[in-house]
């Protein structure tokens, strides 16, 4: 997860405030900083976190809700909540993986609220193995097929299409780990789960999109 660039001064320089609870907490001391002046309404700091956030938390919006409106408006909603919730923030932790559990929370709420895509049940893309612990059916591999017969730009359509009928424990440990780039550790964090579980997630999520990529390479369709 990145920091504020090097660019971008720490807030205690600009406004010449140290919040010394950082040394206790964990706080880097930029995150500290711009909480402390959030909780006094500085509109400086308001800025300062739209800034910092805005950029990441639409770019998880979207993963997630695959909608540039929805995912435009959840940003919004995302820093808003921020804001009105900064003095209730006494994590130990940095405060970015906080602002990403906001901004997940927000894109779930607007599933349930809206969705426009049914979920599919993942176990009928997930592979089938004997009872001696071999394949029930033969695994394809379809890498060359699909560099030969689907463009770059079909492919994303292809495989966010999928990804979007994911159930959404795994369409959101996916839109982390393989749209956003964080790692196990960080997706862990986040969503306050055991890496175990986030790996295990991800790799239930991986299987069932290349099942059902395999299935679209063979008759059109991935069902």
């Amino acid at each position: 997860m990145k920091r504020p660039s090097a660019g971008t001064a720490p807030l205690r320089d600009v406004y010449g405030v140290t919040d010394m609870r950082a040394a206790h907490t964990g706080l880097h001391p930029e995150d500290a900083a711009l909480l402390s002046m959030l909780r006094q309404d500085a509109p400086p700091a308001v800025e300062t976190l739209f800034d910092w956030y805005h950029d990441d938390v639409h770019g998880l919006a979207m993963a997630i809700l695959m909608d540039k409106g929805d995912a435009e408006e959840a940003t919004r909603d995302v820093l808003l909540t921020v804001v009105e919730k900064a003095d209730r923030f006494h994590g130990a932790a940095p405060l970015r993986p906080w602002v990403y559990r906001v901004c997940v929370n927000a894109c779930l709420s607007r599933l349930h609220d809206g969705r426009r895509t049914e979920t599919v049940p993942i176990e009928e893309f997930l592979p089938v193995f004997t009872g001696e612990g071999s394949h029930a059916r033969p695994v394809e591999d379809w890498t060359r097929e699909v560099e030969r017969r689907i463009p770059e730009k079909e492919l994303g359509q292809v495989i966010g299409g999928f990804s979007r009928e994911l159930p959404e424990k795994y369409r959101v440990v996916f839109a982390l780990c393989d749209v956003r780039g964080f790692s196990c550790e960080e997706t862990a964090q986040v969503l306050d789960l055991t890496g175990a579980t986030v790996k295990s997630r991800l790799h239930r999520a991986r299987l069932c999109l290349r099942e059902r990529l395999g299935r679209y390479l063979r008759d059109g369709r991935g069902t």
